[in-house]
Parts: structure tokens; C-alpha cells; sequence
């Protein structure tokens, strides 16, 4: 059986890559690794330090309608993206029998024999946010920030080569040509909310409700992690599959993600410990040498200033960015 993990991220982000590659390996030794470099390596960095990774500039690919997608999108919109079109890539011209997708800000702590399972019988394998209300509509992720956003994490995605992964990957593929933006006011959240759809448009779906997986901080509220004889623990009940650790900064380690205000670090000494652990080894695969690297593809956000910074100032509580006043 052929099996391969791939993920995209941009030259900057290649620290963060690696050490989820070298997390998810050391449980998961049987699979190769594919990643789609949303950028150039012009001779920047050397792409061995990758090993033994597949590095693929997605420009290389004869994607249809890159350059196009490289003109309308932002970098993060465009990295987005390309999940689509790298997986339709991988399934045409290597074939694999299991592809699975993980973020770069992902960091794996057992093997994925539990995802293995799961698509004996179903070909798509979908991750939701939570599972439990929150406890309150106030503070940061509310529940509407989610119907927002999606209900399933991109971050994570499993495919077993059939004929519903393939008619996915192609409607997948087809709105990330031109609606695969941050335009939240038009019902469009990147290559997420677009999830939303699958178990209604595709069969051999499986939603995985295990704690243990895709931990993050908008499920904190109904995960707590723990360490127990040197092992990870969610809820005190079963071992952590894999943490994303979204929005969290190494400028502000004292902050568990900058788009959540519902938690505090210090409140939670085992998450701390392992995030300060996650930052030494992300450092250690050459954070320094990558994170400061311009992407060579996709357009600039635009900065706010004047009227337009105030009002998204304002906004911001709300999730909502004005792009133009």
C-alpha cells in the first residue's frame, strides 16, 4: 500500500514544515512526504536540508490558472489554494492509496493507525472544530465565528484513493480557481468553509469525533491536555494524536494564539510546556534562516491607514476587515 503525507507553505514557514514532517515520521515511518512550495527556492536555502521530503514549487506544476491565482491572492489565500490542486497533482502522477493532508503548524505525538482505520470503510476523513457548545458567547472563538469559518478544520484531511475523492478534489479544485479568498461578508473563508458541503455532496464521508485529534484553540473549552509518566493526554483518557498550534507566535510565547482571547497560557501549564518545547525545536530546524524570506508569489495584504485602520480597530472584536472604505 502506498501511502503519502503531503502539506504547502511558503519559504518562511519551512521550519515550522519540517518539524511536523519529522513529528509525523517518527510514528508514522511509511510514508513518503510531499511538500508544495508555495514560493521559489532561487537559490536561497538548500532544499537537502528538506530530506527526505519531496519539495515541488507549485509553479512547476502546470497547475491551470496559476498565474492568475498568484495575481488575486494574498499569500495565505493562495497557499489555501493550492491543497486543492496539490492533492489532484499527487493522485494523478504518483497514485497513492492513502493521502493525507496536515498543516505546517501541526505537531504530531502518535501514529495515525486510528485515521488508517477509518478509511478501510470511507474514502474522505474530516475533522470538525468541536464537538460541545461553548460556554459562553463573549470571549474569543464564539460559536458564530465557526459557522463563519467552517465547521471542519482544513488542517487536517484524509483521502483514500476512489471514485468520491477524486469528484471531491475536482469540485474542490474548481472553486479554489477564483473563490478561495478571506471575504468572510461574501460567504468565502479560504479553502475551508467550503468543507461545510461534504458530507452532503459526497458519500464514504467520515466525521472524526476523537478528542485526541486536531486539538487547537477553539477546542480547549471541551479538551484539556495533560502530561502523564512523560506522555501527553487529552482529558485525561486517551494520548494526543496531534496539536495545531495556530496563531501562536514566537515574538509572544506568552500567548496562546493571537486570534483567540478565551484562554490563558499561564492557566495551563502542560499546553505551555509544549509549546515552549515546539518553539526550541522549530528553531532548531532553522526558523531563523526561513521566517524572515518574502514569498516570490501572490499579492501583499494591503496595510490599513487612516479612516480604514480606526474602523477595523474597531472591527476587529467582530472578525470582520474592511478592504476598502
Amino acid at each position: 500500500m502506498k501511502k503519502i503525507l503531503y502539506t504547502v507553505c511558503s519559504a518562511n514557514h519551512l521550519a515550522h514544515c519540517q518539524t511536523m514532517v519529522q513529528s509525523f515520521l517518527q510514528f508514522n515511518p511509511g510514508y513518503e512526504v510531499v511538500i508544495g512550495l508555495v514560493d521559489k527556492i532561487n537559490g536561497r536555502f538548500d532544499p537537502q536540508r528538506l530530506a527526505p521530503c519531496r519539495l515541488l514549487e507549485v509553479d512547476t506544476l502546470a497547475i491551470p490558472g496559476f498565474d492568475q491565482m498568484a495575481k488575486q491572492y494574498t499569500v495565505i489565500e493562495l497557499n489555501c489554494a493550492m491543497k486543492a490542486f496539490l492533492a489532484a497533482y499527487i493522485m494523478d502522477h504518483y497514485a497513492p492509496d492513502i493521502l493525507l493532508y496536515l498543516d505546517a503548524d501541526i505537531w504530531v505525538f502518535d501514529s495515525f493507525d486510528l485515521i488508517e482505520e477509518r478509511l478501510k470503510d470511507h474514502e474522505i476523513v474530516l475533522t470538525p472544530h468541536f464537538m460541545e457548545p461553548m460556554p459562553d458567547n463573549e470571549l474569543l472563538p464564539r460559536e458564530r465565528d465557526l459557522l463563519r469559518s467552517g465547521l471542519y478544520n482544513a488542517g487536517f484531511l484524509g483521502f483514500k484513493a476512489g471514485e468520491n475523492t477524486s469528484r471531491f478534489i475536482h469540485w474542490w479544485c474548481g472553486h479554489m480557481a477564483n473563490e478561495c479568498y478571506y471575504r468572510f461578508e461574501e460567504g468565502m473563508g479560504v479553502d475551508q468553509n467550503w468543507l461545510n458541503l461534504v458530507p452532503f455532496f459526497f458519500e464514504k464521508v467520515h466525521v472524526l469525533k476523537e478528542k485526541r485529534a486536531n486539538v487547537a484553540y477553539w477546542n480547549l473549552h471541551e479538551r484539556t491536555v495533560t502530561k502523564t509518566s512523560n506522555r501527553w493526554m487529552v482529558n485525561e483518557q486517551e494520548p494526543l494524536l496531534f496539536l495545531h498550534i495556530s496563531g501562536y507566535r514566537f515574538s509572544t510565547p506568552e500567548i496562546l494564539s493571537r486570534h483567540q482571547t478565551r484562554f490563558n497560557l499561564a492557566d495551563m501549564p502542560a499546553l505551555n510546556e509544549l509549546l515552549h518545547a515546539y518553539k526550541q525545536q522549530v528553531a532548531s530546524n532553522g526558523y531563523d534562516a526561513f521566517i524572515d524570506l518574502p514569498c516570490a508569489f501572490a499579492k501583499p495584504v494591503k496595510k490599513s491607514t487612516g479612516l480604514m485602520r480606526t474602523l477595523n480597530r474597531l472591527l476587529s472584536p467582530t472578525g470582520w476587515k474592511l478592504s476598502k472604505v
